[in-house]
């Protein structure tokens, strides 16, 4: 009867002790809602055209403000053939690798299509807003690029991909 009691226990500490190692696995990740500073991020987004079909995309962080210390900033797309009303899924182009300026900016840039501008996002990914550590996941704000098209001054960014077959459709 104790080989039995000393199995079952066994059994019970190994399963415990798998789902306390998977439950730090989860990525858990929750959108911080719009703030009227912008939770005090200071950043300059610029695009630019960057060859035949694609467009350079470049973020400066003047100030982390609120989300100090960011984590990490990732470019990711809408992915609107899996997406529903009712959730949204990205697809993620890749992470900005910044570099610290002489003057202390931190300044990154990544490479996209043309014809996913309108429809990409900066992730800003932090654990700390206003300084406290978020216990229940990270948390992320989105800076959409389609919100700094009309300020980069350059209209061919925005314009779609012609047509391959070279006829326009009214």
């Amino acid at each position: 009867m104790s080989k039995r009691r000393v199995r079952w226990m066994g059994g019970l500490l190994a399963i415990m002790a798998l789902v306390l190692v998977a439950e730090r696995a989860w990525a858990i990740y929750y959108s911080l809602g719009p703030s009227k500073d912008e939770w005090g991020l200071k950043y300059e987004v610029a695009v630019e055209d960057a060859g035949a079909d694609m467009v350079t995309v470049k973020l400066t962080l003047l100030d982390e403000g609120r989300l100090k210390p960011i984590h990490s900033v990732s470019l990711s797309v809408l992915d609107k053939q899996n997406s529903t009303p009712n959730s949204q899924r990205y697809t993620v182009v890749g992470r900005l690798e910044f570099k610290t300026t002489a003057d202390g900016t931190r300044v990154g840039e990544i490479r996209l299509r043309k014809d996913q501008v309108d429809l990409a996002n900066l992730q800003v990914l932090t654990q700390r807003v206003d300084g406290k550590f978020q216990a229940r996941g990270a948390a992320y704000y989105d800076i959409p690029l389609a919100k700094h098209l009309n300020e980069s001054g350059s209209p061919a960014v925005a314009s779609p991909l012609p047509p391959a077959s070279g006829k326009v459709k009214k």
